[in-house]
């Protein structure tokens, strides 16, 4: 059986307008999960899968690691933190705290997951418990908080960096009492990782440089020892895929009421938006998809293999693809079940043969356009349940399923997609030995064929695929649109996203009546800048937060920094804000959501 295994990765766009991240996010996944997911596949021989990515999260990436390069040259210590785009990393450039800051570090020092990044360190546990008490902090000294500060960088940190490198090892090993220069020096090779780990999906560290070259390599600062014993064998391999570039729900920019069909048909709780539509939504998604096609361009590859955002599909959607030349996409199996009206987990006879619907490839209507759907099931083990099984367990068990498949019929096609980064947080060592218990299993099996998206789009035949011509409106979650439009918060900010887009089209077109202005740089850059805060709110994550489902402390982190985007945008065309963008859109029912509501199941 054929296996394609697809991690996602992707993060909104947190920068205002100074290019402040307002929340750490890209930062903090980076030097986890961005980093140790390519080196995990890499370090199994004969390992295949794919990683799919975001133009905003390479985006924002590239900015950190210009503005750290450019903190760390510079000589003036007051500047330098200046320079720092994330608070969470200007205390490590700081010689003394006051108040106001260790106020914020007792808060933020603890966004880590106690079981698994605090429990495993002893000196991170002792301070992080000490903020817990009724003690007052305040009587402690500056010495208490920057060591604080230095192991919530190091809790983050992914395995590969706290294995392989001697720098980093030394700061686990010295364990307190760390001074400024241990501190510059931590930042200093965090930002050597971040350099190096944007080279592992071909982009360049910074904007505007020469792109690496590929396949890549190990780092050349790890340990010597681990450096050459790595490198005595033949790496894994991986194909870096994309999604559309703010990461929009792209059905409900063309149809802002498809998620009311996925709706009925999967019995949930919808409430209309109030709105025609979303004001020229078909073209916004094409700017979407425009700027994806620069990505493409660039990477030099053949086949246009797309994650939809969320694995989000409508009939209008696939039609748009297929116009922009997308060769192949993926969605869930709720999606394929609900439109062909079937259970696509039973085997079903076709061509004089029992095949199961869900394991094979589908083209869309009569074009080349090829769609595979992911087994919820099997992606949903490694997302929720496996977390709390033995890595060696949990890779055989997901193994054995995938041999089972393989008795049945040996040319199956079975798509495991799921987020890359949020799982592994509540796994131990980050997910280090189940993945490569798992890898080293699948590529060394006879009967698990792994295989980039690519190949699937390369071996098989627009003439032996399933031909699907109508698709419903929905996603990978649960087959509909609910977790971004249908309830009363979520139709609230779609409410304030037409009326600002309606607001920028006539701001637009007023400009655009002048002859002068159209042929204007300065009018231009202005339309521009307007445009990426409007692109920037068009993204899925606000819509995904807001809601009963989502904890509180989400949904307002998530919300204010929407609004933000809708009151820059009225505050660089010149127009009056709104007053309902200064209301929080945050509910006010408390919920405890599964994995922090990071992650969803496919089936409820």
């Amino acid at each position: 059986m054929n296996l394609v295994l697809w991690w996602h990765m992707h993060q909104p766009d947190y920068r205002d307008l100074n290019g402040e991240f307002m929340l750490p996010w890209v930062y903090l996944h980076a030097i986890k999960d961005y980093i140790d997911m390519p080196l995990n596949i890499m370090a199994n021989q004969g390992m295949k899968a794919n990683i799919n990515i975001t133009p905003v999260l390479i985006d924002e990436w590239q900015d950190y690691n210009y503005l750290l390069k450019k903190a760390l040259n510079e000589i003036d210590a007051v500047k330098a933190v200046q320079i720092i785009p994330d608070p969470f990393l200007r205390p490590l450039l700081l010689q003394k705290l006051d108040d106001k800051i260790k106020s914020w570090i007792i808060v933020h020092y603890k966004w880590a997951n106690y079981e698994r990044m605090v429990e495993r360190f002893e000196h991170y546990k002792t301070l992080f418990d000490i903020t817990s008490s009724a003690f007052n902090v305040f009587y402690l000294n500056d010495s208490y908080y920057f060591d604080l500060c230095v192991w919530f960088h190091l809790a983050w940190c992914g395995e590969w960096i706290k294995r392989y490198d001697p720098v980093i090892n030394y700061f686990f090993k010295k364990g307190h009492n760390f001074t400024i220069n241990d501190r510059r020096l931590l930042l200093k090779r965090l930002a050597e990782w971040m350099n190096y780990g944007i080279s592992l999906y071909g982009f360049p560290a910074v904007k505007g440089e020469k792109n690496p070259t590929l396949p890549p390599k190990y780092p050349n600062f790890i340990e010597k020892d681990k450096l050459n014993e790595l490198n005595k064998k033949r790496a894994g391999e991986y194909s870096v895929t994309l999604s559309p570039n703010y990461h929009p729900i792209i059905p409900l920019l063309i149809d802002i009421h498809g998620g009311a069909i996925s709706a009925q048909m999967t019995d949930i709780n919808y409430e209309p938006v109030n709105t025609p539509e979303y004001p020229e939504g078909l073209d916004s998604a094409k700017k979407h998809l425009d700027i994806l096609n620069d990505y493409w361009a660039g990477s030099g590859k053949d086949i246009k293999a797309l994650w939809p955002s969320e694995g989000a599909l409508s009939s209008q959607s696939l039609d748009l693809f297929n116009e922009y030349g997308v060769d192949i996409c993926a969605s869930g199996e709720e999606l394929l079940s609900m439109s062909m009206g079937i259970d696509i987990h039973k085997p079903a006879s076709t061509y004089g043969r029992n095949v199961v619907p869900l394991y094979k490839v589908y083209k869309w209507k009569n074009t080349n356009l090829k769609i595979i759907f992911r087994d919820s099931g099997l992606s949903d083990l490694i997302g929720f349940t496996y977390a709390n099984w033995r890595g060696d367990d949990a890779a055989n068990n997901l193994a054995g399923k995938l041999n089972s498949i393989d008795d049945f019929d040996k040319e199956a096609v079975v798509a495991i997609i799921l987020d890359g980064e949020n799982a592994w947080e509540y796994y131990h060592e980050n997910g280090f030995y189940f993945l490569n218990d798992l890898y080293s299993l699948i590529s060394s099996s006879i009967k698990i064929n792994p295989l980039f998206i690519d190949d699937i789009y390369k071996n098989y035949d627009a003439d032996n695929c399933i031909r699907l011509d109508y698709i419903y409106p929905g996603s990978w979650v649960n087959g509909n649109l609910g977790m971004w439009v249908g309830e009363e918060q979520k139709n609230k900010a779609w409410v304030l996203l037409c009326n600002a887009k309606e607001e920028f089209l006539n701001w637009v077109n007023g400009l655009m009546d002048s002859e002068r202005n159209r042929n204007n740089k300065i009018i231009k850059k202005r339309i521009n800048s307007a445009l990426r805060l409007l692109m920037a709110a068009e993204g899925s994550d606000w819509f995904w937060w807001l809601g009963n489902d989502s904890p509180l402390f989400s949904q307002y982190s998530m919300e204010k920094i929407f609004r933000n985007f809708l009151k820059n945008l009225y505050i660089t065309m010149d127009k009056p804000v709104p007053n309902n963008i200064f209301r929080s859109l945050a509910s006010t029912k408390k919920t405890i959501a599964e994995m922090g509501g990071a992650m969803q199941r496919g089936h409820k």
